[in-house]
Order: structure tokens, then sequence, then C-alpha cells
């Protein structure tokens, strides 16, 4: 197992984290009463400061490939920016073989990876 490489889970909670704080702090449900809310698009920015973070952050393939996962799952409703995750997902394992990059991490962490993976139906 590498050191210090990022757990799937907390690669999920980095990136759920901000789409909580700008659904939480921008949504609809308004507490002054005055409608600034943001629109969708405005929050899901919000997603994108967290994958941003993730960019440039990782030293193995497997955790580009997991921040493009969880990235995809939660881009499913806005067609371009899930096309640019599924690219990227693509891009990763023509790169590195997938076998190889589930040697490194736990038995547990990989099949629930492996889970996500088929139901994305990337394997």
């Amino acid at each position: 197992m590498e050191n210090n490489r990022a757990i799937y889970s907390e690669i999920k909670s980095w990136i759920l984290e901000s789409f909580w704080d700008g659904c939480r702090d921008h949504g609809p449900l308004d507490r002054t009463g005055k409608d600034n809310f943001w629109s969708l698009d405005q929050i899901v920015s919000d997603v994108y400061d967290g994958y941003s973070g993730g960019e440039g952050s990782f030293d193995s393939p497997i955790e580009y490939l997991m921040l493009e996962v969880v990235s995809l799952v939660l881009s499913c409703w806005y067609p371009s920016q899930a096309e640019y995750h599924k690219q990227r997902i693509i891009e990763l394992l023509k790169c590195n073989d997938l076998s190889e990059m589930l040697k490194s991490i736990p038995l547990d962490e990989a099949e629930e990876f492996k889970h996500d993976l088929k139901l994305l139906n990337i394997i």
C-alpha cells in the first residue's frame, strides 16, 4: 500500500463536503427571506472547487482515478461535465493498468471502488 495516499472515502468526503457547503450556504432553503439563493450551476461551482483542490494534489494515478469517478457521479446531471470526467477516466486507464493500481490499496477499499466502476460501466 502506498504511504500517505488519500483513500476513496476521503476523496468522496472532500467533494461531497464542497457540494454540501454550496447547497447549505446558497441553496433554495433561504433563511433570510430575500431570495438570494444560487442556481444549481452556481452551487456546482462549489463542487468543482473541491475537485480543483484535488487536481495536482495527489501522488498516484489511483487517487486521480478515484477523484474522477467521484466527480463523474456528482456531475451526471450535467452532460458536458460528465463527459469531461469520462474522458479523464479513459485517459487514466489508457496510461495505467487498473489491476496494478488496485494492488496498492486494501481489499475492502478496492472492492468498493470496483463496485462503483461496475455500476458506472467503466469495467
